[in-house]
């Protein structure tokens, strides 16, 4: 399966992003994104997998956010929060890794995110060049099928 991984420099391209993908008939919940920002609402409901980068958090269709110490805290405001580097969060290096992103390239991809970048990955198969056009028309820098 050739795995199509972008760097998107705000979540403006990712809503573009998504939309180009819902536009070309492709699945949005298929698409895996790791940011250091939280997904505006708009973005949550399009289903997609989602990794904030520095938290235990994680985001999906229909469930909003999800923390593994469960309770009604609202991250960012009642519970608290340390920013760790990209590189030593699991659930990041767990995600990069089901990006199909060789384990060689996480330091790389591991920075963008430290320097406030969203990566995004669509498992694209045989629609790779149609769905690198879309990383590509979305802003995103550099695109790489893995």
């Amino acid at each position: 399966m050739s795995m199509v991984v972008g760097i998107l420099p705000n979540h403006d391209c990712l809503v573009k992003l998504t939309d180009g993908l819902k536009s070309g008939g492709f699945d949005v919940s298929r698409l895996l994104v790791i940011s250091p920002e939280t997904p505006a609402t708009e973005l949550i409901q399009t289903g997609m997998q989602f990794v904030e980068t520095g938290s235990d958090a994680a985001v999906s269709r229909g469930g909003g956010i999800m923390t593994g110490g469960g309770g009604t805290g609202v991250p960012g405001l009642t519970s608290s929060r340390y920013d760790m580097p990209a590189f030593h969060d699991d659930s990041v290096e767990r995600m990069l890794g089901e990006m199909e992103i060789p384990e060689k390239r996480f330091d790389s991809y591991a920075l963008a995110l430290d320097r406030n970048k969203t990566v995004a990955g669509y498992p694209a198969g045989a629609d790779a060049d149609k769905v690198r056009s879309l990383f590509d028309s979305a802003g995103a820098t550099p695109v790489e099928v893995f």
